[in-house]
């Protein structure tokens, strides 16, 4: 069995989220993908960054699609992670594909697209477009999947591209909306709540049903950076987690070695 480990906006547990530092580490490191987010400026620009606001990962407030390019590059969003990190900047989409397309390497890549349609159909779909058209120019698109929380936005893109991309979405699928696409890739595991309020289980992993359910309709089990410990981790992959999403990639890369659950065939 081998589990994929994905560092979560890049290797965080060393450096600042959703950066170049984050990124090439987690090329260092040995992970198997590398999971980003997007978003677009005022002036059409698509940068690396996690919240629609500068103020958690900045030494500024400002929103994203209220700053140019020029205003959110001036930001320091290293600072916060420690005085090493002083005046590391925002990346840019392209920024990071000349980067990847230098380097000889199996790599994937979870896009995540942040700009959803609750904030402005013609918006999030003029972000998705350039998403798409820029990974495209650089040829990474066969490595790498679209992600989104917006059901909507995935059924765009699924339907204006033909079913072209590997569609990441989550589980419970109302987390995505009432409207949806036809078919995932691939879903990530998300605690919910019954109806009456209260936690449908115990701990972090989703029971067994779940996993159940997304393999019977062939979407491919993942769970996110709320796995942490190394008895959830043994617990996802019994139950079938094709893949882990993590914080800290090469701590879970080096428990599931010990524990037999990275060997290729």
């Amino acid at each position: 069995m081998y589990i994929e480990v994905a560092a979560h906006r890049g290797n965080v547990a060393e450096y600042p989220e959703n950066t170049m530092p984050a990124y090439k580490s987690a090329y260092e490191i040995g992970a198997d993908m590398i999971e980003l987010d997007l978003h677009m400026t005022k002036d059409g620009e698509i940068v690396l960054i996690h919240d629609g606001d500068l103020a958690r990962t900045a030494d500024v407030s400002g929103r994203i699609n209220e700053l140019t390019l020029d205003e959110i590059l001036r930001a320091d969003v290293g600072i916060k992670k420690g005085e090493e990190f002083r005046g590391t900047r925002v990346p840019t989409l392209r920024q990071f594909c000349e980067f990847v397309a230098g380097e000889s390497s199996d790599m994937q890549f979870n896009f995540e697209f942040k700009d959803y349609f609750r904030d402005g159909e013609e918006r999030a779909k003029a972000c998705a477009d350039k998403i798409i058209a820029t990974v495209d120019r650089y040829g990474l698109w066969e490595r790498s999947f679209v992600n989104s929380f917006d059901g909507r936005l995935l059924k765009y893109i699924e339907e204006k591209y033909d079913g072209r991309f590997r569609l990441h979405g989550f589980y419970p699928y109302n987390i995505l909306g009432d409207i949806r696409p036809k078919k995932l890739y691939c879903a990530c595991l998300w605690k919910y709540n019954d109806h009456d309020g209260t936690p449908a289980f115990e701990g972090l992993v989703n029971p067994k049903k779940d996993f159940d359910e997304l393999i019977a309709h062939g979407v491919r089990p993942w769970v996110g950076a709320s796995i942490r410990t190394i008895e959830d981790m043994k617990q996802a992959a019994s139950l079938g987690a094709q893949l882990i999403t993590s914080n800290e990639p090469a701590f879970m890369m080096s428990e599931l070695e010990k524990a037999g659950l990275r060997i290729r065939e």
